[in-house]
């Protein structure tokens, strides 16, 4: 009774100052709601008075602009323009003095129809350049007419034909050639204009320069800006040439009040200064087309400029930043939070007394209570023991057939339960090579971790050493189960730390399903132990559902484990050759021995059925050296210099004396050791021990060949390239076969070809099915192809009729 007059005591404090805490952020938030909308409309008539500003500078120019096209002077200017008088230079200065005083125009230029900023000027001596630049309108007709007086050169040299450094504006005149090359193809005459619409043509970010540091550093990069160009007509209505504004980028951006604001033209692609925003704006403005939503304030400003080719708009976006320490937001949140710390400190102080007054009430109590606690806790301890593993604290095999009996009984409806058989993968080597104290430590954390994924409609038992079952409830299907095993496998192949040791294992799961794969706890387990062993057999790190040919697949498998170890014992093996050709000359240049098992009960059997069999079994070693020595006694027959190529497994690595075994092969069919090639993948160096490399190395001190097949399909190749010297590289099918579909296939096969020459080494193309593929392949540099297209693996009997055919030796 005392606890619960405590209880309720607290409730009732807490109660009170929640409530109150409530309040206060109710009242907060309005007053804060209130300061923001405040402070975007404040915001909004600052940025259309921006807008205002930009759009009557911009309107200025482009009716200024227009103007000069328009002037008698302007449209009578001769090729040179030294035929202009004293009214029409006073009228263009004036014009150009309104451009320049906007404080946005660089420079303006007239260009004849015919300007060329490449070509030699005859008259001035120099390359050519544009009739008129307004800010030198004297000064440039003046020195037209002296340079026309002047004796020209008898003949012209190199140096003529430069213009001196100070004089240097490459990319200013290109970008207004363009335009003007522009205007010649879409407007040469004025009757495709409508009324005042005439066409405006710009480029962003040029730079331009006069001075000669740009020509060693290139720096000039507060010259970049926009150019304006407007067709000039004469007054047949033909094209004269174009008035050409520059508008500066700096001098644009001293229209606006801040940093926070761009003015853009995304038809021509022009945005003023991007790179100098404040940091504090969202990443994504870049494009600056629409309103950013992660700031406070954006918005996209249309400007209305008679330009009939593309749209100006203003962009503006003001940080969060920028609201959070204004004045009205600031005092709102300090207010609020020295509420909030008043009403937290009266609450705690409320609490402290009632504590101190409850606590003396309670003492008698927790003797009698701690006295009964501890009768029940030694009770629970000793049930637990009996029911759960010592070891990891999971329920063991009594407690999970208890509960699985419990809750198969109790299953309702559409209600499933899964059974999860989990085996460790690599579990043992631990335990062999640090000891039982890590292994058991590894087992806590595995324990730990199928925990965490099972979540709570699930159950973890420990039935073995390294042996889970996980029982999992499926309320919505069996995609629950698949689900939950997915995670549990990701989870056990990441690494665990154990006692400073890295260590990586993995897992494999069977899953039987109630009531379709079972209907006794028993027979759940079992098939759920089958579909497990169905894992593990396919590589491990899998996860496998229980199927009802399991059992006989099983049995299926191990009567071939000892069908195979007979297998070389009765010469039940041959050997089929697919021939390699010369990328270039489609010359023969050699074939690829493929094993086959001419099975009495199934047939003519692929590799891809039995060498993996094999490599476990330990049949492996005596199929390969009969696989060699066969090969090599094949090739000995046929014509100089066609070679063969043999397959190493990884697991004959493992032997001591597979040099010594190559070398006999040798040396029982006379055959060259030059015209031998032995073909390893990537995981034969995936070890890359000592034994490894060494062995590799006494193969080629023979004299054969070595070739890294279906190169590009692991993780490290390029490394492997550079821990031993390979011959040839293999290019794995994979790429080839999309190589007509996908650049990145090309792309991959190109690179891996040009890494081959690089080297010193050869690169076969494999899979090459179509004369698409083999012109591609040819092109990106491969030197040898194989595929279907020249030729299916054939029986050895096959090929002396293969010789003798006309062409045996090309394509």
């Amino acid at each position: 009774m005392n606890a619960l007059r405590r209880a309720i005591g607290f409730a009732l404090i807490l109660l009170t100052g929640t409530a109150t805490f409530a309040a206060l952020h109710i009242d907060a938030q309005r007053n804060y709601a209130l300061a923001r909308q405040r402070y975007l409309e404040n915001s909004q008539a600052t940025a259309r008075a921006a807008a205002k500003t930009v759009e009557d500078s911009l309107g200025a120019i482009y009716e200024n602009v227009r103007t000069l096209t328009y002037l008698p002077s302007v449209r009578n200017l001769d090729r040179h323009g030294t035929n202009l008088g004293e009214e029409g230079r006073a009228t263009i200065q004036q014009i150009y003095n309104n451009l320049a005083n906007s404080v946005s125009i660089s420079e303006v230029y007239f260009l004849p129809l015919d300007f060329d900023p490449d070509r030699f000027d005859p008259v001035t001596g120099k390359l050519e350049e544009p009739i008129l630049q307004f800010d030198q309108l004297i000064v440039n007709a003046r020195a037209r007419v002296d340079a026309a007086d002047q004796q020209k050169p008898g003949k012209l040299d190199d140096q003529s034909l430069v213009r001196p450094p100070e004089e240097i504006e490459t990319y200013e005149y290109h970008a207004l050639a363009k335009q003007l090359a522009w205007l010649k193809v879409n407007y040469p005459n004025s009757s495709s204009i409508d009324g005042l619409n005439v066409p405006v043509i710009g480029t962003k970010e040029l730079i331009t320069c006069d001075n000669t540091d740009f020509i060693h550093s290139g720096n000039d990069a507060d010259r970049s800006g926009f150019i304006l160009s407007v067709p000039v007509f004469a007054a047949d209505g033909s094209l004269r040439g174009s008035v050409s504004a520059i508008m500066l980028t700096s001098a644009l951006r001293k229209l606006l009040p801040g940093s926070e604001y761009v003015i853009v033209n995304s038809g021509y692609g022009f945005e003023s200064d991007q790179h100098k925003l404040p940091t504090s704006l969202a990443a994504d403005t870049h494009s600056f087309t629409a309103p950013d939503p992660n700031l406070i304030y954006s918005q996209v400003i249309p400007l209305s400029l008679n330009d009939p080719r593309s749209s100006w708009h203003l962009w503006v976006g003001f940080p969060n930043s920028r609201f959070e320490s204004n004045v009205d937001a600031r005092s709102v949140r300090q207010f609020e939070l020295s509420g909030y710390a008043a009403i937290v400190v009266v609450t705690l102080l409320a609490m402290a007394c009632w504590h101190a007054i409850a606590r003396s009430m309670s003492l008698q109590a927790n003797a009698a209570e701690t006295l009964e606690r501890r009768v029940d806790e030694r009770t629970a301890e000793i049930q637990h023991l009996a029911t759960h593993d010592i070891l990891t604290g999971l329920p063991n095999r009594g407690l999970l057939a208890d509960t699985m009996d419990e809750a198969l009984r109790s299953l309702r409806g559409s209600e499933k339960l899964a059974v999860h058989c989990i085996d460790l993968d690599r579990f043992k080597p631990v335990n062999d090579t640090l000891g039982h104290p890590v292994g058991d430590e590894l087992l806590r954390a595995v324990a730990g971790r199928l925990r965490q994924q099972a979540g709570e409609t699930a159950m973890v038992a420990r039935v073995g050493g390294d042996e889970f079952i996980v029982l999992q409830l499926l309320l919505d299907g069996d995609d629950q189960a698949g689900a939950l095993a997915s995670r549990v496998i990701h989870e056990l192949s990441s690494e665990f730390s154990i006692q400073g040791h890295t260590i990586n294992i993995g897992g494999s799961i069977g899953i039987a399903v109630f009531p379709d794969d079972g209907q006794s706890s028993e027979i759940l387990i079992r098939n759920a132990d089958l579909a497990l062993y169905k894992a593990k057999m396919e590589g491990r790190g899998t996860c496998r559902s229980f199927e009802p040919g399991m059992d006989a697949r099983l049995q299926e498998r191990r009567q071939l484990e000892a069908e195979l170890a007979e297998a070389v014992a009765n010469n039940q093996f041959v050997l089929h050759y697919q021939p390699l050709h010369d990328a270039a000359t489609s010359e023969l240049t050699g074939f690829e021995a493929l094993v086959r098992w001419n099975h009495p009960r199934l047939g003519l059997l692929a590799p891809s059925e039995f060498i993996h069999l094999s490599e476990e079994t330990g049949v492996i070693d005596g199929l390969g050296e009969w696989i060699m020595r066969q090969a090599c006694a094949d090739a000995a027959q046929w014509p100089l210099p066609v070679k063969v190529a043999v397959n190493l497994s990884p697991a004959q690595f493992k032997q001591q004396g597979l040099a010594l075994q190559v070398a006999a092969a040798l040396a029982a069919s006379n055959l060259l050791p030059s015209r031998l090639e032995l073909e390893i993948t990537e995981s034969v160096l995936l070890a890359h021990n000592e034994h490894t490399i060494r062995t590799l190395y006494n193969l080629r001190d023979l004299g054969v060949g070595i070739a890294m097949d279906d190169f590009g399909t692991g993780y490290s190749s390029l490394s492997y390239l550079r821990s031993f010297p390979f011959n040839r590289i293999k290019i794995d099918r994979s790429f080839v076969s999309l190589m007509c579909e996908s650049s990145e296939s090309r792309a991959i096969v190109k690179a891996v070809a040009d890494l081959g020459s690089t080297l010193g080494m050869t690169t076969t193309a494999e899979g090459v099915e179509t004369e698409d593929q083999y012109r591609l392949v040819k092109e990106n540099g491969c030197t040898d192809v194989q595929g279907w297209l020249f030729g299916r693996p054939m029986p050895a009997s096959d090929l002396p009729a293969f010789f003798e055919a006309p062409r045996a030796l090309t394509v």
